[in-house]
């Protein structure tokens, strides 16, 4: 009984090998059998193969799609999987692009995902990524902060940690001499390159952002986590989202409306960033206007100045105010440097 049941085993996962344009017929699924060491007929596989589609055909939640060519003699084919290829290739592409995976850990899930699909695709999915091409990590610690900020959630705890930073020797060094951090854990976001954590210190009562690979000492607590509703309301999750899509460059603060005059060849940008639940209003000279949701932190001044020459702050005052007050002191930063020189 147990070689029997090793055996549609084994035949399902021969039959995933295939695709569409290389099946495989009940005598090779025999001989593919006899190097498991399992010995079967011909009709004692087509039988099994009738098993693993019966319940497919059935519309139940089980079974698998698999087919018989038009040409008998040709075999048979999966038809259906777990995932196109190509969804695959960007699944593939995103593990091998994230910055805070090692090589060995991106190898081994692009190994795993490329598993899933038939022999073939997955020699075209191998020869169409260049994985050396990627900058990683060495720092296999983030796979595991993410783990067990998983396991913190769930269990709803507050964790605990410190937090690094890079000297000038390049050296990491803890911040504010070794402080450890008391933090309710609500979410995680992979943005650009970075892998965060989102909650709330205890000390405050707003959200904030912190990198996982500059966590440190990292211990769930026995301590109960603040519900986020006392942060955010209701809807957290949603609230959350709509907090991270406004903190420019992972930075928090009030959320503000500011209005822009942009010149036209701006919109994909604007757009890139504020989403296109916007509107632009025609001004003179090729120039537009347009209001923003956005959080008033550094991260929203670091835009602005990227984009001095083609974006001008209409309002409000106090934000022209502190981006004047910042190309003041680089200006004065340059006019120090002229001086020395």
């Amino acid at each position: 009984m147990a070689n029997t049941k090793m055996k549609i085993l084994r035949v399902l996962d021969i039959l995933k090998e295939t695709d569409e344009h290389h099946p495989i017929t009940a005598n090779e699924i025999c001989h593919k059998l006899e190097t498991y060491g399992i010995e079967a007929e011909r009709k004692s596989v087509s039988r099994d193969i009738n098993v693993l589609m019966e319940y497919f055909n059935n519309d139940s939640d089980y079974g698998y799609e698999i087919v018989l060519c038009e040409d008998n003699r040709k075999g048979y084919y999966m038809c259906s999987r777990l995932f196109e290829d190509w969804e695959l290739k960007i699944l593939i592409d995103a593990v091998w692009q994230a910055r805070f995976l090692t090589a060995k850990k991106s190898e081994s899930l692009a190994n795993r995902l490329g598993s899933l699909a038939s022999t073939e695709s997955r020699k075209v999915l191998q020869n169409v990524t260049p994985v050396k091409s990627y900058i990683k990590t060495t720092k296999p610690k983030i796979s595991e902060h993410i783990d067990m900020l998983l396991l913190a959630i769930r269990k709803g705890r507050k964790v605990e940690f410190q937090y690094q930073y890079t000297d000038t020797n390049m050296e990491k060094q803890l911040r504010f001499e070794g402080k450890v951090y008391l933090f309710n854990p609500y979410a995680l976001k992979w943005r650009g390159d970075r892998y965060y954590l989102i909650g709330n210190y205890d000390k405050y009562d707003n959200l904030s952002f912190y990198r996982l690979d500059r966590i440190y000492n990292l211990a769930i607590t026995d301590s109960r986590v603040k519900p986020v509703r006392e942060i955010v309301g209701d809807n957290s999750a949603n609230k959350i989202e709509a907090y991270v899509s406004k903190c420019m460059y992972n930075f928090g603060g009030e959320n503000i409306h500011p209005v822009l005059r942009v010149k036209a060849e701006m919109v994909d940008e604007i757009i890139d960033y504020f989403g296109e639940d916007i509107q632009f209003k025609k001004q003179e000279d090729n120039y537009f206007d347009v209001r923003v949701s956005v959080n008033d932190g550094d991260g929203l001044y670091f835009w602005l100045l990227q984009y001095a020459e083609k974006v001008k702050v209409i309002s409000p005052k106090s934000v022209r105010n502190e981006l004047l007050k910042r190309v003041h002191a680089i200006i004065k930063n340059y006019d120090e440097n002229e001086s020395t020189n």
